[in-house]
């Protein structure tokens, strides 16, 4: 891709993350649309800072898998959301192998350049958080992501289906599953949305590795939910109606609850989300 969006993202700390839960009844996949939101506004300054720099995509699903680590494990409103994106950004482009320089980072994600006590400052505040997404991880940094299993399901001829299984894995990244299930676990369920929704579902019978159903239903439920709730689609006309039929349901629930004012991570905000690098 040769243009690189601008940044589109606010820095006040936001809300609890995982109010108002959605999706299947099993706790693993209990995932708040708040949480979808301030995931997105992570990913869409990640994804930036990625592409700007001209890292590989594996960067952008590490960083996203700290980021998703850390919000599991501490309550992200006592943090400022876009210092942590920003040092889990810069500590995964280490462990990636890739020689970045913080500065740039606080450049690209802060719009500030040169030196002196601004940079200084913010240097020495995402150092700090660094070292706490370090904590938190145990000093643990490897990931194991989807794609690679996804690639071994799909057939070369099936491009249809990897192109959406594709989307479907860096979408994934708006959801805590890639620290609530494992990564095979994932890409199977994600390979199973996409080929059904290609219809060519029959080809993969007896290569998937996982068949506990209810498992599988309860992850593809969490990006159903958050493709709804981001106002995403995948082109294949099953899938889409199925994420039409879900953000109709949550509008009609909507309708019982009592109105309440969002925040700059609310439904105003939807269009910041990564659509564009997405979906065309």
């Amino acid at each position: 891709m040769d243009v690189v969006a601008t940044p589109l993202w606010s820095s006040p700390p936001c809300g609890s993350p995982m109010a108002g839960t959605v999706s299947s009844g099993n706790p693993l996949f209990h995932v708040g649309r708040s949480y979808y939101r301030s995931a997105a506004k992570a990913y869409n300054m990640t994804r930036y800072v990625v592409e700007s720099l001209k890292l590989d995509e594996t960067v952008l699903a590490t960083s996203m898998a700290y980021w998703h680590t850390f919000v599991d494990r501490l309550e992200l409103r006592k943090f400022d959301e876009i210092v942590l994106s920003a040092s889990c950004v810069f500590l995964a482009s280490k462990v990636e192998h890739y020689k970045v320089r913080l500065n740039r980072v606080i450049a690209l994600v802060f719009e500030i350049s040169g030196e002196g006590d601004e940079m200084e400052g913010w240097r020495r505040m995402l150092l700090e958080m660094e070292l706490l997404v370090c904590h938190t991880l145990g000093f643990n940094f490897q990931i194991i992501h989807p794609m690679k299993r996804i690639v071994e399901l799909v057939p070369e001829d099936h491009t249809q289906v990897l192109e959406c299984a594709h989307r479907l894995f860096l979408l994934s990244f708006m959801t805590p599953l890639c620290v609530r299930v494992p990564a095979d676990e994932v890409a199977e369920a994600l390979v199973y949305l996409a080929a059904d929704g290609a219809g060519q579902l029959e080809p993969y019978a007896g290569k998937f590795r996982c068949d506990a159903v209810e498992r599988r239903e309860g992850i593809i439920n969490v990006m159903i939910d958050a493709l709804a709730v981001m106002r995403k689609n995948t082109s294949l006309p099953k899938v889409d109606d199925m994420i039409v039929a879900r953000r109709k349901r949550m509008r009609e629930q909507e309708s019982f609850r009592p109105s309440v004012a969002h925040s700059s991570g609310g439904t105003g905000s939807l269009d910041v989300t990564p659509s564009a690098f997405l979906v065309e």
